[in-house]
């Protein structure tokens, strides 16, 4: 089996504190880089989303009531995370500090518990250090002023627990990622898979309803409290436009730099594409989002149904799933911001485990996620130009990106369907 060349890590190799002291000072480093060039990169860049985390904090501390009062792209348990930081930093510039803490010391959380699970597995900690390194370089400012850091350090600690049939408390953490910022869901029919394929209809059901009842508890409240409004989140994220930093955006922004009429850039949830164009287009993107990964389940399920594989088979097949499944939501939907990258970075040291096991090379799977983070951060650089008329620059590093984009996607999916295959054959 072709390995990844042995990384010489310096004075990190095998050291943990020397890590997390270098991970503080480097996530420090961040946070003056962010006040010191505020949105000078880009439009994006910046504590612009924090401005809204503590907007929406203060409101409900002042008596507002969301979805009614106020509207917000994000689900009920989001507020928690934001009133978290708000008790210790309740000024407008000192919760920028206080979130920023928040996440830090939350994704300390998803460095213990990998180490933990790399123990348990034989997998050296230097990929976990080359996890978070990349992650606060190649994510930058977005890895610490997001509550996708968040949501991502619950699903991976989901997956960490589910690695070790800790299921209960696994899916409940899953329900929680769910209700900060919904794209986990996208992962629970996944790691029920494993469920179906071997008929265990009670863990299918057990796990499924406690996630759904975690979602309903949370939800409940502002069931209550107004039914019409309970699930506007949900209904702002299908009603946005395409996205500049999409994938799917590329041809309509070449169509804008040929005629401005037929598309253009505004600003709604994020720099979107407007225009006659875009705006006939847009309304087919996300069901054929949700197609393309229905069949990629289905797909799952029934290869995963003939191969029947044992536990310590059917966990690293379902790893690289998760992968998958991410990948395609990332690359073929309309929104794909900056952020969205740490969703698979962070996947990185339960990859490497699940390559190991099934025998896959896992050459050139770090400098995809390198490829991946470095070309979205060059989006960015690009963008502050291309809020106003999309530029030549802009397309083409968004081209970049896109192509990283699929090319992991493609490479994951690979690796994925030849290891069903050689287990579905063994199997006849």
């Amino acid at each position: 089996m072709a390995e990844e060349k042995e990384l010489n890590l310096g004075f990190l190799e095998g050291n943990d504190k020397a890590f997390y002291i270098l991970y503080t000072a480097l996530f420090i480093m961040v946070i003056f880089l962010t006040d010191i060039i505020g949105g000078m990169i880009g439009n994006n860049y910046g504590w612009y989303d924090v401005y809204f985390y503590w907007e929406h904090a203060y409101d409900i501390m002042h008596g507002a009531v969301p979805y009614v009062d106020f509207d917000t792209a994000y689900p009920p348990f989001s507020f928690v995370i934001y009133l978290i930081p708000y008790f210790f930093t309740p000024s407008e510039t000192g919760f920028h500090y206080g979130f920023a803490a928040f996440t830090y010391l939350f994704t300390l959380l998803a460095i213990y518990g990998s180490f933990k699970f790399c123990d348990k597995r034989g997998i050296d900690h230097k990929y976990v250090y080359l996890t978070f390194l990349l992650l606060i370089l190649g994510m930058n400012n977005f890895f610490i002023a997001r509550n996708d850091t968040i949501t991502t350090v619950f699903v991976i600690l989901s997956l960490l627990l589910y690695a070790d049939r800790k299921y209960t408390l696994s899916f409940i953490l899953l329900a929680l990622g769910i209700m900060t910022k919904i794209y986990p869901i996208f992962l629970l029919p996944v790691l029920l898979i494993p469920f179906l394929a071997n008929r265990d209809w009670k863990s299918f059901l057990k796990f499924g309803g406690i996630t759904v009842l975690v979602c309903f508890i949370i939800e409940l409240p502002f069931l209550i409290s107004d039914p019409s409004t309970a699930f506007s989140y949900l209904t702002q994220h299908s009603g946005r436009g395409v996205e500049i930093e999409s994938v799917v955006a590329i041809p309509l922004m070449i169509v804008s730099m040929i005629d401005p009429s037929l598309v253009y850039v505004g600003m709604d949830e994020s720099w979107d594409l407007f225009g006659p164009w875009a705006e006939a287009v847009a309304p087919f993107i996300m069901p054929i989002t949700f197609a393309v990964m229905g069949l990629f389940l289905i797909y799952f399920l029934a290869k995963m149904v003939k191969a029947r594989p044992e536990w310590e088979e059917a966990l690293p097949l379902t790893i690289i799933a998760c992968a998958v499944m991410l990948m395609l939501f990332m690359t073929f939907n309309k929104v794909f911001c900056a952020q969205y990258v740490m969703w698979v970075v962070m996947m990185y040291p339960l990859l490497i485990y699940a390559y190991k096991k099934l025998d896959i090379s896992t050459k050139n799977l770090l400098g995809m996620l390198i490829a991946l983070s470095a070309t979205t951060l060059l989006t960015v650089l690009f963008m502050g130009d291309s809020t106003s008329t999309i530029t030549v620059q802009y397309v083409l590093a968004d081209c970049a990106k896109g192509a990283a984009a699929i090319y992991l996607t493609y490479r994951l999916f690979t690796a994925l369907r030849e290891s069903l295959n050689s287990r579905t054959s063994n199997r006849e």
